[in-house]
């Protein structure tokens, strides 16, 4: 009668774990929160095993300690507190290093490992341990515990080990759903931020294209103008384009400007400065200002004669936070004030306070052309550490 009863109560207990893992199959498949689904799967299997203690131990990204992710039957302050080591020296840690299900019926006999203080403060006695399997590294493990001596057998085990494989596939599941709708996120911002960079692009073009017009004596002259105009923007936008953030450091902006006017010469040009990572308008703005400037050099100024120099400094000041950059030519013969401001001289100043809330002061002397350009950090850049 015993060995039969026996059978009956495995009987029994097969069925209520086969129903257990059908039911979680379902279960796992419309839930979307983590947490809520570690908390059912804890339940679940402290139902089908009469276990008193069960948790799941995630792996913490530097793979050598673990969290108590989620449990049932545990004192406040072990879930979502308690670490311990990853190592074959921990039960969990030895079933993770080993890839395979940890048994100990009684730990008070147990060599293999130590015990952690808060298990030994509940009583543990007995556990068993499964790894659930990650995608593409183990996720954690899945631990039963018992406050009295138990003899979990290998059926337990691999009970768990199928349960924990059902855990895992659902843990993959929402990770890649959650990685899809951070995607979908990041989508959705650059698709918003490009559409305010087009908008602010046209309202440069038409404005490039109404000043360069005033001040383009033939239709040569203004396509000639407005094409090397453009391309400063588009320069301007390709970095934009490529920076992982939306920002563009002040010395790539001006280096960049004065590569495609060959001004390069380390021997000739000092540039020397904080590094300031621009905003997009900011570096359009700048952008433009370095083309000017850069196209007077070019005709009339430090890179019209060989023996010509350009100095670019800048600097953070406070109250107020300011930039302040310093553009300055010398060896160069030139009349203090040119004849005629062209649109240039308009771009500079007029473009940095529209466009940056800041003031530009263009001005010339026998020995080139000097100038300051100041605008509010807040909003327009921030400095990064290190020195141009």
């Amino acid at each position: 009668m015993m060995k039969e009863s026996s059978m009956h109560d495995e009987i029994r207990k097969l069925k209520r774990q086969t129903a257990a893992l059908a039911s979680f199959g379902t279960q796992s498949l419309r839930t979307h929160d983590l947490d809520r689904l570690l908390t059912e799967a804890c339940e679940t299997v402290a139902t089908s095993l009469d276990a008193e203690l069960v948790k799941v131990l995630e792996l913490l990204p530097d793979g050598e300690r673990m969290l108590v992710r989620s449990g049932v039957g545990w004192n406040p302050g072990v879930v979502g507190r308690e670490i311990f080591g990853a190592h074959e020296l921990s039960p969990s840690g030895y079933a993770m290093q080993m890839d395979k299900p940890v048994i100990s019926g009684d730990v008070g006999e147990e060599l293999r490992f130590e015990i952690p203080a808060f298990m030994r403060e509940h009583h543990v006695r007995s556990m068993v341990n499964v790894v659930i399997h990650g995608e593409h590294r183990a996720w954690g493990v899945l631990e039963v515990d018992a406050r009295a001596p138990h003899a979990f057998d290998d059926d337990d085990a691999v009970f768990l080990q199928n349960y924990a494989n059902l855990l895992a596939a659902a843990i993959d599941r929402l990770e890649t759903e959650a990685a899809l709708n951070r995607a979908v996120e990041r989508s959705e911002l650059l698709l918003g931020e490009l559409q305010h960079r087009v908008r602010n692009l046209l309202l440069n073009i038409r404005s490039l294209a109404r000043r360069t017009r005033r001040s383009s004596g033939t239709l040569d002259d203004f396509s000639e103008a407005f094409e090397a105009r453009l391309q400063a923007l588009g320069r301007t936008q390709d970095m934009l384009t490529r920076a992982m953030d939306g920002t563009i450091a002040l010395e790539e902006v001006l280096r960049q400007e004065l590569q495609a006017h060959g001004m390069d010469d380390p021997e000739r040009t000092l540039l020397r400065g904080p590094c300031i990572e621009l905003t997009g308008g900011a570096a359009q703005a700048l952008a433009l200002a370095f083309h000017e400037l850069a196209t007077n050099a070019g005709k009339y100024g430090a890179f019209a004669r060989p023996e010509g120099r350009l100095s670019v400094t800048w600097e953070i000041t406070e109250e107020p936070e300011q930039v302040v950059l310093h553009w300055r030519e010398s060896e160069v013969e030139m009349p203090a004030e040119p004849e005629r401001r062209g649109f240039g001289s308009e771009t500079i100043e007029k473009s940095i306070a529209y466009m940056l809330a800041g003031e530009a002061r263009l001005s010339f002397s026998g020995d080139g052309a000097d100038c300051e350009i100041r605008f509010p950090l807040s909003g327009q850049g921030h400095v990064s550490g290190g020195q141009g």
